[in-house]
This record gives C-alpha cells, sequence and structure tokens, in this order.
C-alpha cells in the first residue's frame, strides 16, 4: 500500500484536533451551507450546532446519527473509527475501553452501533465467483460413535458465503445449508448471466445452481486447485474469520454474530485503501 494511502493515528489526530473539526466535517457530510434564505450556516462557540447567518435557524449534525445523545467526545468517537477501520482481525470491547478509557459499558456500545450500521450491499456479484458454506461457534465433539453429533451442530451457526474474484465478498448466518437454502443465498445474491459459479462437488448445488455456468473441485478426492478452479479464496475468508474470533474476540454469540461478519465483510471490501476506508465508515455512520 503506497504511503499516501495509509491513515494512522497521527493523520487523525492533525485532520480532527478537537470536536469541533470533528463537527465541521460532520456538518458538510450532511448538510450545506448556504441556507434557503440566503445565508451561511457557521459552527456555534461552546455548542454542538450551527447556525445560520440570517434566519438564525440551528442545525445540529449529531441528530439522527449514532452520536446523538452520546456525552463521549467526538474525538474519541474518531479514535474508535479509526481503530476499527484499521483492526482488519476484529476489534474488543475491552481494548477499545483501555485505549480510549471510558466504561466498558460505552466501549461495546459504541463497537455495537458501528458494526450494525455496516450492513452488506445487495448488488449482485457477478464474474467469477467463489461459494460455499461453513459452520461457526459451538464447542465438544460428537463423542464416540457421534452420539453428541447433534447437540454439538446445534450449537454451530450456519454460514453461506461468496466472493467475487478481485471484488467484493458476501456472507449470510443462516438456518441450515439444506439444498433451498443455498438457492435462496445465489438468487439474491450471485448474477446468473454471465457468472462463473465454482464450488465444491456438493450435490445441493447441483439442484439449486441450474442456469449457472458452474465448476467444481472434489475435495472428497483430494482435489483443490485445476487450474484456476478452486475455492480457495472463500475459504481463506472463513479461516481468517475464524481465528479473528477465537483471539480476539474469545466467543460470540448467535444473536449479534451476523453484525460481526458484515464488519468482516466491509473490511475485505475495503481493503485497498486505510484513508478511503476510514472515510467510507464515517460516510456510512453519517447516513445509517
Amino acid at each position: 500500500m503506497a504511503k499516501k494511502d495509509k491513515y494512522g493515528s497521527q493523520d487523525l489526530k492533525l485532520e480532527f484536533p478537537n470536536d469541533e473539526a470533528c463537527l465541521e466535517v460532520m456538518f458538510d457530510g450532511l448538510h450545506t451551507r448556504q441556507c434557503s434564505c440566503g445565508g451561511t450556516y457557521s459552527q456555534l462557540k461552546g455548542r454542538r450546532q450551527f447556525q445560520c447567518s440570517k434566519c438564525r435557524f440551528q442545525i445540529a449534525p449529531q441528530i439522527g446519527t449514532i452520536f446523538e445523545k452520546s456525552c463521549t467526545p467526538l474525538t474519541l468517537w474518531f479514535q474508535a473509527l479509526l481503530m476499527f477501520s484499521n483492526a482488519k482481525s476484529g476489534l474488543s470491547a475491552k481494548f477499545l475501553e483501555r485505549e480510549l478509557n471510558v466504561t466498558y459499558k460505552t466501549a461495546w456500545r459504541m463497537l455495537s452501533l458501528i458494526r450494525k450500521a455496516l450492513g452488506q450491499d445487495d448488488r449482485p456479484l457477478s464474474g467469477t465467483v467463489e461459494m460455499d458454506e461453513t459452520y461457526f461457534g459451538g464447542k465438544g465433539n460428537g463423542g464416540k460413535y457421534n452420539k453428541n453429533f447433534k447437540k454439538v451442530m446445534a450449537d454451530k451457526s450456519a454460514i453461506i458465503g461468496a466472493i467475487e474474484r478481485g471484488g467484493n465478498a458476501r456472507i449470510k448466518k443462516v438456518p441450515n445449508i439444506q439444498a433451498h437454502t443455498l438457492g435462496n443465498f445465489l438468487n439474491q445474491n450471485v448474477e446468473v448471466a454471465g457468472t462463473r459459479l465454482l464450488t465444491d462437488e456438493s450435490n445441493r448445488y447441483g439442484l439449486v445452481a441450474k442456469g449457472y455456468n458452474r465448476e467444481t473441485v472434489g475435495h472428497g478426492r483430494k482435489e483443490y486447485v485445476r487450474g484456476d478452479v478452486h475455492v480457495n479464496s472463500v475459504e481463506s475468508f472463513w479461516s481468517h474469520i475464524k481465528r479473528s474470533i477465537k483471539g480476539t474476540h474469545k466467543v460470540v454469540s448467535k444473536k449479534h454474530l451476523q453484525s460481526y461478519l458484515d464488519g468482516f465483510a466491509w473490511h475485505r471490501n475495503n481493503r485497498h485503501n486505510d484513508r478511503e476506508r476510514f472515510s467510507s465508515l464515517l460516510g456510512i455512520l453519517l447516513h445509517a
């Protein structure tokens, strides 16, 4: 990554040294400086509001955003955004608590609001698309003769994912990985026309991927790559997410798992430029 594309804590301090600078960029991201009466909005000293120079109408840029009703300084909010933006392996609330010197409840709320705003877009993937499924979470093993297998699998979360080669990723927590569930995911997230779909040899895909130009690799035969036919990209993504959750978050409940997956997908889809990734995150949160 080129130096001009990097964005760290020193850059943040120079660009946003105080709450007033944070408010300026928030206002410009949501409103225009020109009022309909012909006046110009400027920030009121000592207040988180902007006032028109003619009609005296006031606007509070935090209203309607995740920053509303938060007494946490905006400089700390922006520091949290930068940390989240640059933490591709995840950011825990305990670490954020120590770094910002805030309560755990405050740190957890900040991260929760950030993740919930990062919903994945609905643009269908196209071109060469790899698709696979996996299970997250749970503990224990099946036991002798797999007598505990049903309980162990019930504790896990089923995940389906697809990655567009050279493009974006799409991942979703689903109730199961049966054929009709895979079919629904395909119809919602992967374009049929002109798409080259790469999967393993599971017969579930054979039932629902009709109409797709599908190519497979036979994992059961120890075949993982044949030319450029493989699902290594999506399987590497699974590995990255599982290692990140185990190392950073330790455990994630089924209730909140999708928001964490949205965060990992967002990081991957905005992986090329630190500065643009931070700006993208701020824009998303202002309009969430």
